[in-house]
C-alpha cells in the first residue's frame, strides 16, 4: 500500500508572482490617478455656465412709457382735459372729478394753449417714471406711475393738494397769481334772417 507524496513547499511559480505584482501596481496607479484627479477638481472647479443677463421688462421700458405718455400729453396740450383726466392714476382721479377738472380750465384757461408737447427724455425707477417734455423752448416734468398694467399720469404733490379745494377757489387763486390766460373766443352762429312772422328788435336795444 503506497502513501501520497508529501506536499511541496517553497516559492510559488514565477508566473503567478508576476501576475500578483501587476495587480498591485495597477491598483496603486489607479489610486494615485484618482487622488490626482480629486485634487485637480478641488483646485480647479468646473466653471458654471454664464448666466444670461436679465432682459428688461417690456412694460417698464422707455418705449412703453413714451407710448403711454404721448397720448396723455397730446390730450392736455390740445385742451382735451377730460381725456387727459381719463389717463390719471386712480388716486389722482379721486381728488377731483372729470367734470370739475374740465370746468377748471374754463374758469382759468392755460397761458399756453394748443401747443404740442414733445417728449425729451424718460427716467424710470421701478414703477415710477419722470417724463421731461418741452414746448416753446421750455421743459416740464410729468410724473407717471405703473398701475393696472399701464403707465398713468399722476400730478405732483402740490397740485394734488390744490385739487382738494373747490374748483372756483382754485381758479381764483390761479387768476390772482397770473396763471390764467385768455379764453379763445368762439364765433357764435349768425342769427337767421327774420321771416315775416319773426318780430324785429326795437331800435335802440343794447346788445
Amino acid at each position: 500500500m503506497g502513501y501520497p507524496p508529501p506536499p511541496q513547499y517553497g516559492q510559488p511559480p514565477r508566473g503567478e508572482t508576476g501576475r500578483g505584482l501587476t495587480v498591485i501596481v495597477v491598483m496603486a496607479l489607479g489610486m494615485v490617478i484618482g487622488a490626482v484627479i480629486t485634487v485637480f477638481m478641488v483646485l480647479n472647479p468646473p466653471s458654471s455656465p454664464p448666466v444670461a443677463a436679465p432682459t428688461p421688462d417690456a412694460e417698464h421700458s422707455e418705449a412703453s412709457v413714451r407710448q403711454a405718455a404721448q397720448p396723455a400729453l397730446d390730450a392736455y396740450s390740445s385742451g382735451s382735459y377730460g381725456d387727459f383726466w381719463d389717463l390719471w392714476t386712480t388716486r389722482a382721479q379721486g381728488l377731483i372729478t372729470r367734470e370739475e377738472y374740465a370746468r377748471l380750465f374754463g374758469l382759468c384757461p392755460p397761458l399756453v394753449a394748443n401747443s404740442p408737447l414733445t417728449i425729451a427724455d424718460v427716467a424710470i425707477t421701478g414703477d415710477t417714471a419722470i417724463v421731461r417734455a418741452s414746448r416753446l423752448g421750455e421743459t416740464t416734468e410729468f410724473g407717471f406711475v405703473f398701475e393696472s398694467d399701464s403707465w398713468r399720469y399722476e400730478p405732483p404733490p402740490e397740485e394734488q393738494s390744490e385739487y382738494r379745494k373747490p374748483v372756483d377757489q382754485i381758479a381764483e387763486q390761479r387768476r390772482a397769481a397770473g396763471f390764467c390766460g385768455t379764453a379763445t373766443p368762439t364765433s357764435a352762429p349768425s342769427d337767421p334772417a327774420p321771416g315775416p312772422s319773426t318780430p324785429t328788435q326795437p331800435s335802440g336795444f343794447l346788445e
